[in-house]
């Protein structure tokens, strides 16, 4: 990748960030960051958030009937899915 331009960088920030994207792409989307205002401003609002984020979720976990709540919603939702597949499967001929 050379010479990005402000799309390309802010569709790969997030990959930029996390430090997944190879050392030539975040040597490209470097550059760009240092030369652009815009995308400057994005990727350090982002950096930003982040660090928000991690300070605020230090140590504490979610209440337990807000977990036991995301449990079963879940679980519903797999069940709903398998009863989506089985029907299709059933009365469509899919099959995975």
């Amino acid at each position: 990748m050379s010479q990005p331009d402000c799309n390309d960088v802010l569709e790969r920030l997030w990959v930029y960030l996390d430090g997944e994207a190879d050392e030539g792409v975040c040597q490209d989307l470097q550059t760009h960051i240092e030369l652009c205002l815009r995308c400057r401003h994005h990727a350090d609002f982002e950096v930003r958030l982040r660090q928000v984020i991690q300070s605020k979720c230090r140590g504490e976990r979610a209440p337990q009937q807000l977990r036991e709540n995301l449990a079963r919603l879940l679980g519903w939702s797999f069940l709903l899915v398998c009863a989506v597949w089985l029907s299709a499967s059933l009365f469509l001929g899919w099959s995975l």
